[in-house]
């Protein structure tokens, strides 16, 4: 590298004293100390000196693009592994209480985690610091796979995340704060509501085939059952509507399980029948017509529908909140037991 600058300053050097050899006259000789002292030279090294400089500042910016592009390449990778794991157990606590944690088995719930991994977006908004001043309820969940990794995230209020493998790095998740409000209990105790407000409450709802449905689900549910035309009855009516078929009607009822701050209720579709039970294990009953029971049941069918249409288990992930389409009613709502 040396011998070329050199080989560059000698051609430089040899066209300025030729340059000069022919604007003055002949017989003359021009010295190496006359022509560096000329304002033609002069005004090269100047020149010269600023590409340098720009030449440098170029390759540390490609330098600083390289390290870059494999820093998100490395957190892209890691994104991609969650998202298409296979998870063998899930543990969910308090960020500042990871001792009284929770494991959890539901599969619905693993699909619900690893939908992090698809869903996360990385923001400038926050630092890892200002995540931690923020006031409110945060989370840590550990997720294990089969083959014994480990991935641990911290869950801050708004949905914004942070991977204990990618410390330095903010993300936004929609619904990450959705598996600590399903399953660790209200820290203050649980405040009065009514059967179908906890319902539309629920972070999470899952099927017999374990599928998972979001809030958004669980909000259209309990307002379509708030809404319909029904009657408050009980198992013993039903039973007696049933008649010779009363075993085989009641065993053909599909059930949903909204789980809700540690707490579960499930919710039982019959041919004409609806059976809520609630968190403590009473059950409310209610007859309406089959086409309601229909209705219901395409509340769920129809997200199912929409992931399969897309190719993929969630929709596209964007930096801010989405609000469902369905009125939350709760207002409106008639109160239930409690």
């Amino acid at each position: 590298m040396k011998k070329r600058k050199k080989e560059g300053f000698g051609k430089i050097l040899l066209a300025i004293l030729a340059a000069i050899c022919l604007i003055l006259p002949a017989g003359c000789s021009v010295s190496r100390e006359d022509v560096e002292e000329s304002s033609y030279y002069q005004d090269l090294q100047k020149k010269n000196k600023s590409l340098k400089k720009k030449i440098k500042k170029l390759e540390s910016e490609l330098e600083d693009d390289n390290n870059q592009s494999e820093d998100s390449k490395r957190a892209n990778d890691y994104l991609a592994r969650i998202a298409r794991d296979c998870l063998a157990k899930l543990e969910v606590g308090f960020l500042d209480d990871m001792q009284n944690s929770e494991f959890i088995n539901e599969k619905a719930a693993f699909s619900m985690a690893t939908l992090i991994g698809s869903r996360a977006d990385k923001t400038s908004r926050y630092s890892p610091e200002d995540l931690a001043a923020i006031p409110g309820t945060s989370y840590e969940y550990v997720l294990y796979d089969e083959d014994n990794a480990v991935y641990e995230i911290m869950v801050y209020p708004g949905d914004y995340v942070v991977f204990t493998d990618l410390p330095n790095d903010v993300y936004y998740c929609r619904g990450a704060s959705a598996l600590g409000d399903a399953f660790l209990h209200y820290r203050e105790g649980y405040p009065n509501s009514s059967l179908l407000h906890r319902l539309a409450d629920s972070p999470m709802v899952s099927d017999e085939q374990n599928h998972y449905y979001e809030n958004e689900t669980a909000v259209a549910a309990a307002n379509y059952i708030d809404r319909m035309e029904k009657n408050k009855t009980n198992r013993k009516a039903a039973l007696k509507k049933w008649g010779d078929q009363q075993e085989a009607r009641e065993q053909a009822g599909i059930n949903y399980t909204f789980y809700h701050h540690g707490n579960t209720m499930i919710m039982t579709l019959y041919d004409t029948y609806v059976r809520i039970e609630n968190m403590d294990q009473k059950a409310v009953w209610y007859k309406t017509s089959a086409e309601n029971i229909e209705a219901i049941h395409k509340i769920f069918s129809s997200v199912q529908e929409e992931r399969a249409a897309q190719g993929q288990t969630e929709p596209e992930n964007q930096d801010s909140q989405v609000e469902t389409t369905e009125d939350s009613h709760y207002d409106e709502m008639e109160t239930e037991s409690k």
